[in-house]
């Protein structure tokens, strides 16, 4: 079987461990975190909501007070409606954070002060790093569109998170907040990152290397900047983190660049009008 072939086998083959993997998971964290909407207004916010749910591999749902879910949250929720009709509905935020270890409640309106320490601020990433690892159970809390959490509710949370924005209009959307969060908690995950490809073998790598030098042989490159441009190609072409697939791409680049310049260089030898006159 050539080269080729094989290797389309074997990235097809780390292509199922990839989703394997990432599956298993989100299955875990399935079981692990939730979202609770407190007095959600907007049928289009909690559908979806309910969508992004399922995009990050969560199912369990928690709405307290609220409208009754209608067709606009079901259109919106797309291929989470299972997300949407397993919902819990809760009459207050109490019963409805119970049982978690982190309850995590979100604001556009962090404070600065270690006095009011219930909304010091934390961004997704850092509590994503800090609270992703091990089998803590969590609630993510997210408040009303017009007025968010109310300080009896965030008293209740032992966790706050704060989404950077633009201090001249720091409110997020509610189902766009729920998005950034959602994306950070998946970003923090090894098997998040769909790079399968195989990367450059360190003979690869050097033999690039090689090559790059050899044409800079070739093209007559000054000697006194020589050292500087080897260190750059070298710093590039770590930096580039190529795959195997892409090596062997540039390779026939360079063997084609160095015919050409090897033939040039031929055909200037050749040339009578170049030869020494006796």
């Amino acid at each position: 079987m050539n080269k080729r072939i094989l290797s389309k086998i074997e990235l097809k083959e780390r292509k199922k461990d990839y989703i394997s993997s990432l599956s298993d998971q989100l299955s875990l964290l399935s079981g692990r975190i939730s979202v609770i909407l407190v007095h959600p207004k907007y049928q289009g916010n909690i559908g979806a909501i309910a969508r992004l749910m399922k995009n990050n591999g969560l199912s369990d749902l928690r709405i307290v007070g609220g409208p009754q879910i209608e067709n606009e949250a079901i259109y919106r929720a797309m291929n989470g409606k299972e997300v949407l009709e397993a919902a819990s509905h809760y009459d207050s935020f109490e019963d409805a954070a119970k049982g978690f270890s982190v309850v995590a409640g979100t604001s556009s309106s962090p404070t600065y002060s270690d006095r009011k320490f219930l909304r010091l601020p934390t961004t997704p990433e850092e509590f994503w790093r800090n609270n992703l690892p091990g089998s803590k159970k969590i609630a993510l809390v997210f408040g009303r569109e017009d007025d968010g959490l109310r300080n009896a509710e965030i008293e209740i949370c032992n966790a706050f998170m704060y989404i950077p924005a633009n201090p001249e209009y720091p409110v997020y959307n509610l189902s766009h907040a729920v998005s950034i969060i959602l994306y950070e908690m998946l970003n923090q995950l090894p098997e998040s990152s769909p790079n399968i490809a195989e990367t450059i073998s360190e003979e690869n790598f050097n033999l690039l290397i090689k090559n790059a030098f050899e044409l800079l042989d070739l093209i007559n490159y000054p000697g006194y900047k020589r050292a500087n441009a080897e260190v750059m190609i070298k710093k590039i072409a770590s930096r580039a983190n190529l795959t195997e697939s892409e090596f062997y791409k540039i390779m026939g680049m360079a063997r084609y660049m160095k015919y050409l310049v090897q033939d040039n260089s031929k055909e200037d030898a050749d040339d009578p009008a170049n030869r020494q006159q006796d």
